[in-house]
């Protein structure tokens, strides 16, 4: 009987990249997977008609895999962030993400699951700036503790979900898929790696995955980088003239098509460089919570490096507890005002 490479073997299983969000996975499915010679790599618009109508009591493998053109064994590449969960509701408490893990197991129960990480000050920074862009009007504190400024139903997850801190504590949804998928089937990277190594880093992911590219298509240039914290203040007011796209959001009038053109002017303000660099944490939330946030992370972080040998602490991954004080709530006008 011929024995089959490991390499071979890995050649036909499907391979799921499931995120996170804001670790480069539209560039990947824009600027990278196209140029696969193999495996096919399925669009994104794919995935987004599986998902169209979701409904985890009514899902069916056959009809799912159907939906995407790829077969329970037939080796191909899916890349979509919101498989791990939606960036503004944080999985709605896991939920989302552990029901679709469990849906992805039954679909493709052979594949191979992508993991991109990203320092959790960075991966703050980066999704708020992302709520911004989509029209988000609240503070940076008030998206990250949203509990601290709504009342009754809205302030229960699991009866209004909003954006959740504890999305990027990693290690649980890791454990979540290697305990289905086995820990050898399951890649992580950190998107440090991808952002600082360029080529060299495709390269040896492209070796890890068996992935073959055609490398003369391929370019690395960054696209346009985040709002700075300026910016950030001028598309927050101007996001109060649409109603557009985001649920925890403020707009004084509805005015239609704005959305759009704010958009554009925005971007085109922000290519020219004179609104300055994205922010830290610090400049968005003050020192003393910025330091809580870093140390909430610190376990999930050392137990990420103790079980899977990631090189975190060469990447400002919080690691070492600063011992801040309890989290700084917001004085009494802004849980008044609500913003």
């Amino acid at each position: 009987m011929a024995i089959v490479s490991k390499r071979a073997k890995a050649e036909g299983m499907p391979i799921i990249h499931i995120g996170y969000p804001k670790t480069a996975s539209t560039w990947f499915q824009k600027a990278f997977y196209p140029h696969l010679n193999s495996p096919r790599y399925i669009g994104r618009e794919a995935i987004k008609a599986a998902l169209a109508d979701w409904n985890a009591l009514d899902f069916d493998p056959e009809k799912f895999r159907k939906t995407l053109g790829l077969g329970e064994h037939e080796a191909g590449l899916i890349s979509e962030e919101g498989l791990c969960g939606y960036l503004h509701n944080g999985g709605v408490g896991g939920m989302v993400s552990k029901v679709l893990a469990e849906q992805l197991k039954q679909a493709y129960p052979d594949a191979r699951i992508v993991i991109f990480i990203r320092s959790q000050p960075s991966i703050l920074v980066a999704a708020y700036a992302q709520y911004v862009r989509s029209g988000g009007t609240r503070s940076a504190r008030r998206y990250f503790f949203p509990k601290d400024y709504l009342i009754g139903p809205n302030a229960s997850t699991y009866k209004q979900p909003r954006f959740d801190i504890a999305f990027f504590r990693y290690s649980r949804l890791i454990e979540l898929y290697e305990g289905l998928f086995g820990a050898g089937n399951v890649h992580i990277f950190l998107y440090e790696q991808f952002a600082t190594g360029g080529v060299d880093f495709l390269r040896d992911y492209s070796k890890r995955l068996a992935l073959d590219v055609d490398w003369d298509k391929v370019s690395v240039e960054r696209k346009h980088a985040s709002y700075s914290h300026s910016l950030m203040q001028v598309a927050r007011a101007t996001n109060l003239l649409t109603a557009r796209s985001v649920q925890d959001k403020t707009s004084v009038v509805h005015v239609p098509g704005w959305y759009d053109a704010r958009r554009q002017l925005l971007e085109s303000a922000n290519r020219t460089g004179l609104f300055g660099r994205s922010p830290a944490l610090d400049q968005l939330v003050g020192k003393p919570t910025a330091d809580w946030l870093r140390d909430y992370y610190v376990e999930d972080n050392k137990r990420l490096m103790q079980t899977h040998k990631l090189p975190l602490a060469d990447f400002e991954y919080p690691i070492e507890a600063v011992q801040a004080p309890d989290r700084p709530t917001p004085g009494r006008w802004r849980s008044v005002l609500r913003f």
